[in-house]
């Protein structure tokens, strides 16, 4: 009896204690062996790729600069910057190879990265205001990033409505010009009648005028989440881009039908809210009789290359067609949303992707020579029409279409887009992790020594939590006691997403009470002395000689990012945050 019961007890021993070795020594030393081949093997990978297109990436930045030496030898100067930008990316991909090749590859088949992990972009939220601002019957709940004007933008509720406004105001005590105020109400009258703002009102110190608010993202945002990582556009997007569209241009048709002229149709000005694009921002609107001189103000890419000769040459506003330039813009705006980049040829520029020949030819119409192009928006709404109201958008030539002799839809009904705006959640959220500790030895040995009792005890698995760490913000930045220089390099950058991550970054500074500025001959100065590398500034008495608390610069980092660096003028820290622009 008692042989039998240690013979049974040493089997259920045995039994355990294989099953232990197996599944914590001998099952883990075969995954690590496995990994290592499969790193082995992508390390044979990579070398190979990046061997194979580091010589294509140095001929390509070596054609990019002969392309760019010939511009300038011909002064195409817009072009000239496109290419030496893109010289620019292809000797840093070819950098960043080299060091793959030589460093980073061969440390990741040791599982060493070396290059850290993005974290996820926050969306941006409103940001609280305790100003003392007051504006007669609204009360402030927000602030929304500036443009370019100068002017302060608030969201405001009204004190007798539900629905919320936006309040723009030119403050003269706040730095805005007495030409900004000028150029921006001379067609408040006009775009009152309309419906485009509710309210204006000129006071001693300030100008302030109150829109309706539309709640989404701008056109920029929205074309990018609607083509993703896809090449083709399928049908249901296409209608989704044309319905923008064709909102769009009913929008520019009120203000011709109205006498005005909006001047700067851009991506970035449509705000898209419930699957309708809204054509914001009326600091350049102009009346199309005006008297005034024709001015460059506008976006670049967006802006007709003739509106710029003609105010070269001085000609008055009323001795063009300025809804013209506006049908410029709304090419433009096709040509994003089609392509998800811009228009850098202007009308010669070419398509990528896949689209319809009929889309792609009232692109080219809108984008035409001036005299060449729609005669009005009118025009271009009715081809737009005509490939909304088919039964398959491919299908439709651009013999079909009204402007060139096809006929137009007998009665059209718009068909509204899914709604396409993100939505406002938190996310996207990083995955947990959980590993359990290597306890297997330990139980190895306990189940020898104590028996069957301890043996069959459930083993308890402790598991690490991952560690929050808090990332510095600029709010996290010592408010300096003065005036800070703000020398914001990323505004020369064509990069609709950095513009605004860096303008959302000055409006919360300004909410805090930061008396910030911008003088370029101050920058230029302040240039002369600072030293590249910005954290080795350790005299801070040439910030005092020129009157400064702080500088405060907006530069890329090497991951593209928007990096936030601030100098003050007292001890020796340089405070450095970054702004996540990129996925």
């Amino acid at each position: 009896m008692w042989a039998t019961l240690f013979t049974c007890f040493g089997t259920i021993v045995a039994l355990v204690g294989a099953i232990l070795v197996l599944v914590y020594i001998i099952i883990p030393i075969i995954g690590h062996v496995c990994t290592f081949f499969y790193r082995l093997a992508r390390f044979v990978c990579q070398e190979m790729r990046d061997i194979l297109l580091l010589p294509i990436a140095l001929f390509v930045c070596a054609v990019k600069l002969s392309r760019a030496l010939i511009c300038v030898i011909l002064a195409r100067w817009d072009i000239v910057h496109l290419e030496m930008k893109a010289a620019k990316r292809r000797l840093l991909e070819a950098w960043n190879r080299t060091v793959a090749i030589f460093i980073d590859n061969p440390l990741r088949v040791f599982a060493i990265e070396t290059t850290p992990k993005p974290m996820p972009r926050p969306r941006p939220r409103y940001v609280s205001t305790s100003t003392s601002t007051h504006f007669l019957n609204y009360t402030i709940i927000g602030t929304l990033p500036t443009g370019g004007s100068g002017a302060k933008l608030f969201v405001a509720q009204p004190t007798n409505q539900q629905k919320q406004v936006v309040i723009k105001c030119f403050d003269i005590t706040s730095g805005s010009q007495l030409p900004q105020i000028v150029r921006e109400s001379r067609a408040m009258e006009s775009a009152k009648k309309l419906g485009l703002i509710i309210e204006h009102h000129l006071e001693e110190h300030r100008f302030w005028y109150v829109m309706p608010y539309h709640a989404g993202d701008h056109l920029g945002v929205v074309t990018n989440n609607l083509h993703g990582n896809s090449s083709e556009l399928h049908e249901s997007q296409l209608y989704t881009i044309l319905s923008y569209q064709h909102s769009l241009l009913q929008t520019l048709q009120k203000y011709h039908s109205a006498g005005l002229w909006h001047k700067d149709v851009k991506t970035d000005n449509i705000i898209i809210h419930d699957g309708t694009a809204h054509l914001v921002d009326l600091g350049l609107v102009t009346p199309l009789g005006s008297a005034m001189t024709l001015t460059t103000h506008g976006t670049e890419y967006f802006r007709d290359p003739e509106l710029v000769r003609q105010a070269s040459r001085g000609v008055k506003v009323h001795q063009v067609d300025g809804s013209k330039f506006d049908v410029y813009g709304a090419g433009a705006v096709l040509y994003f949303m089609l392509e998800n980049t811009f228009p850098a040829q202007g009308g010669l520029s070419s398509f990528s992707k896949q689209s319809p020949e009929a889309i792609r030819w009232i692109v080219r119409r809108a984008m035409a020579d001036y005299d060449k192009r729609y005669a009005s928006i009118n025009d271009m709404l009715k081809d737009v029409e005509t490939v909304l109201s088919a039964a398959n958008i491919t299908g439709v030539r651009p013999a079909d279409l009204p402007s060139m002799g096809g006929k137009p839809p007998t009665e059209f009904v718009r068909r509204l887009p899914a709604r396409s705006t993100p939505s406002t959640g938190g996310g996207p959220f990083p995955p947990s992790t959980y590993r359990t500790k290597p306890i297997g030895l330990l139980a190895l040995l306990t189940a020898i020594v104590v028996g069957v009792v301890i043996v069959i005890n459930n083993t308890n698995h402790q598991s690490h939590q991952p560690v929050e760490t808090q990332q510095l913000t600029v709010l996290d930045f010592p408010k300096p006691d003065g005036r800070v220089l703000i020398m914001n390099d990323v505004a020369v950058l064509h990069d609709a997403e950095l513009q605004r991550v860096s303008s959302n970054v000055l409006a919360q500074l300004d909410v805090a009470g930061w008396d910030m500025f911008t003088d370029a001959d101050t920058e230029a100065r302040v240039r002369r002395w600072l030293p590249s590398d910005v954290s080795t500034m350790k005299d801070r008495e040439k910030l005092i000689s020129e009157n400064l608390a702080g500088i405060l610069i907006l530069q890329l980092d090497g991951l593209g990012n928007l990096q936030v660096t601030l100098i003050d003028n007292v001890g020796e820290t340089v405070w450095t945050a970054v702004q996540y622009s990129g996925g």
